[in-house]
């Protein structure tokens, strides 16, 4: 009995090294590397100080700026403006196919007909009239999807956009 469990002890060390070599040569780091951040928790919470403040201090509190010796009052709230910030939603750069964002494009379906099988729309875009068929490009942004009864579907780059006969739509 006493034998087997001397093996289990020298099979379990054996491992334990193994594991412990096989750490160090994953973590490309060295064994007393290890060994010195194994209790990093337990010496960190040990070596904490604990730092209370009451109102009185706080409020009491004069922060000056070192280079201009002027006072900062850290008790009125920080107020944050979004001058000069860019929009995240906007990409980086633009196209130069790409219509002034400032400029508002007008667009109106006026008629959907069919002549020789292939069915047409008359889109009223900005004071100009375009006969378009599907997949037929204008205004340099939108695309004509699909053409129904009394609607046509449009594409101007990932955003989809129906309009409907005699609808007036400002984008």
């Amino acid at each position: 009995m006493k034998k087997f469990f001397n093996l289990k002890l020298i099979i379990f060390i054996l491992l334990l090294s193994a594991v412990l070599i096989l750490t160090v040569a994953l973590s490309s780091c060295s064994i007393l590397t290890l060994l010195d951040n194994f209790n990093f928790a337990d010496s960190y919470l040990l070596n904490t100080t604990k730092i209370t403040l009451d109102e009185n201090e706080l409020n009491s509190l004069e922060i000056t700026n070192q280079t201009s010796e002027e006072k900062i009052d850290v008790t009125s709230e920080a107020s944050i403006s979004n001058a000069g910030l860019r929009d995240p939603f906007k990409p980086f750069s633009t196209n130069s196919n790409k219509v002034n964002e400032d400029e508002s494009n007008m667009l109106v379906a006026k008629k959907i007909y069919s002549e020789s099988g292939i069915f047409y729309v008359e889109i009223s875009f900005n004071e100009s009239v375009y006969k378009l068929k599907i997949d037929d490009l204008f205004g340099k942004i939108y695309q004509v999807k699909a053409i129904n009864a009394d609607s046509v579907v449009l594409l101007r780059g990932d955003e989809v956009l129906t309009l409907f006969i005699n609808e007036i739509y400002n984008d």
